[in-house]
């Protein structure tokens, strides 16, 4: 915001105008730390390792082939709980079974 001298009027200036002032204000490095921070950027791009096709098309296929094993190991465990499910509550309409009766 900016305010006029001698007047109570007070202005204020859209984002786009303060953002142009800033960046117009912003302080130019040196030659010798434009030089440094070329430098580290070069060394950076020249000790990245680029992954390849290869190694993209490898950790999808692990990445499947570890979601089938959740699928498979999940519908293992469902069977399990039905079939323990069952052992333990056998129909009791079933022939053979005694019936509770209270008198």
């Amino acid at each position: 915001m900016t305010a006029i001298p001698g007047h109570n009027i007070v202005i204020q200036q859209s984002g786009v105008a303060q953002e142009l002032t800033h960046q117009a204000n912003t302080p130019k490095p040196s030659p010798e730390q434009a030089v440094a921070q070329q430098e580290v950027s070069e060394i950076v791009t020249n000790t990245t390792v680029q992954e390849f096709d290869e190694a993209e098309k490898l950790k999808t296929k692990k990445e499947k082939e570890a979601l089938i094993r959740r699928q498979k190991l999940k519908e293992k465990k469902k069977k399990r709980e039905k079939k323990k499910q069952e052992k333990m509550d056998p129909d009791p309409d079933a022939p053979g079974r005694l019936l509770d009766t209270t008198a």
